[in-house]
């Protein structure tokens, strides 16, 4: 008999401890409990240590609220030792329910680190589609519907869901720091400027949240030597554990090679030739790790921008870090160093865009392309040179886009630029905007 009573004390107390709970909610919180009516699977995945646990006792917590029976809420990690679905729900259904899984008219069962299930997408369908009372809630550290075969085995029945490192404005709320939302168009700098008022009291914030890299629980630390070890922790369990135990890796350590190099180099162009030579090992061998980092979310890529989406992905992708606290964990000094922190913060940039392009031709190239086409450079000072804004233009010019943005320290104007309207924004301003947001 497994010891589900161990993850699921509320069967005993109607709620859920107090230690499993934290009393601020992220926003896709309010975005799961809109989706729990609904009969599809709900899948949330996201890097390790961003909070997914927490959310799941969070939704156990409202339901319970709702006056959902506590016996009709099953929660269960598979960090335990469970071969199938069919042992753990014989195990709920005779010890717990006393009746089968069809009596209940509405069972809530939430699978935490769904991906160390063997085949958990085919076991999923069969007891969704057996048991339509069920409502599934799963979660999993990386990028579980990558895995082979799950999209197509639950297509149609599941519904997906990223919970993302904390975005700047939660890191501030989170220390209390109030200040007023802003949405939409950036081109408006009357509410920038509002914005603005608030530097003293907000962008000293900034360093502190790339330092952190978004994990909450780092918040309130303030010794460099943990947050560091914190990265280093979460880097070495998913990389010579997590992706080990899922694929068959030989080369755990050659997985730390790339991610030192991504970390060393922040938006570096990726070149599997070149890393075959420097590794010595056979380019396919470096293209599938790569692809096991960015699966774990260590990595995040982007692809050269094209109206041709096709077009775009087979040319070469810029990759940055999954969080800037693991740049922090091996180059703490270098954060001294005003270009390497320009690069910190264009990664950081990097982490909160839903978009997925840069633009690259010969001599030109553009940090990102939001989904609109509008260009976005990163220049984290607030000095700078017609030079510097010279590939923008040139991407405006080539694809005929009439705006753009360039993100800097402090510096905060608008101007018509060569026919082509610019907007210089404070990238802790353009962090707090909700819609940069994935």
């Amino acid at each position: 008999m497994l010891n589900l009573m161990t993850f699921n004390r509320w069967w005993d107390s109607g709620k859920v401890d107090g230690f499993y709970l934290k009393p601020y909610k992220r926003n896709l919180f309010r975005i799961l409990t809109d989706y729990l009516k609904d009969r599809q699977v709900l899948a949330i995945y996201g890097l390790r240590r961003t909070g997914k646990t927490t959310l799941i006792y969070q939704i156990v917590e409202e339901l319970l609220k709702n006056n959902i029976p506590p016996k009709n809420i099953l929660y269960f990690s598979f960090d335990e030792n469970v071969s199938n679905l069919e042992e753990l729900f014989r195990n709920y259904s005779e010890f717990v329910l006393f009746s089968d899984l069809t009596k209940p008219k509405r069972l809530y069962i939430f699978l935490d680190e769904i991906q160390k299930l063997s085949n958990w997408q085919n076991q999923i369908k069969i007891f969704y589609d057996l048991y339509p009372n069920i409502k599934f809630i799963i979660s999993g550290s990386a990028s579980i519907l990558v895995q082979k075969g799950a999209k197509e085995s639950l297509a149609g029945r599941i519904f997906e869901f990223i919970l993302p490192l904390a975005s700047f404005r939660e890191f501030l709320e989170l220390k209390n720091e109030k200040i007023r939302s802003i949405t939409g168009d950036f081109f408006q700098i009357t509410p920038l400027k509002e914005i603005y008022l608030a530097k003293e009291r907000i962008s000293p914030h900034l360093l502190d949240y790339a330092k952190k890299g978004g994990f909450i629980e780092l918040l309130n630390e303030d010794d460099d030597r943990k947050i560091k070890d914190y990265a280093r922790t979460i880097m070495e369990r998913i990389i010579f554990a997590d992706l080990p135990g899922m694929y068959k890796i030989r080369h755990s350590e050659l997985l730390k090679m790339i991610m030192d190099i991504v970390n060393s180099n922040p938006g570096f162009l990726l070149d599997y030739a070149t890393l075959s030579d420097t590794f010595k090992r056979d380019q396919r061998v470096v293209a599938d790790y790569i692809f096991y980092l960015k699966y774990a979310m260590l990595i995040k890529s982007f692809y050269n921008f094209s109206k041709n989406r096709f077009t775009s992905e087979r040319k070469l992708k810029k990759v940055y870090s999954g969080s800037t606290n693991f740049i922090f964990a091996g180059h703490s000094e270098k954060f001294q160093n005003p270009e390497f922190l320009g690069k910190v913060i264009e990664n950081l940039v990097a982490i909160n865009l839903k978009e997925e392009f840069f633009w690259r031709l010969r001599n030109n190239e553009v940090d990102f392309i939001l989904k609109d086409n509008t260009p976005l450079e990163v220049k984290y000072k607030n000095q700078i040179t017609l030079k510097e804004i010279s590939p923008l233009l040139s991407f405006c010019k080539k694809f005929k886009i009439r705006k753009g943005i360039i993100l800097t320290k402090d510096l905060l104007k608008q101007e018509q630029i060569s026919g082509v309207e610019i907007i210089f924004i404070p990238v802790w301003i353009f962090l707090l905007n909700s819609t940069c947001r994935s």
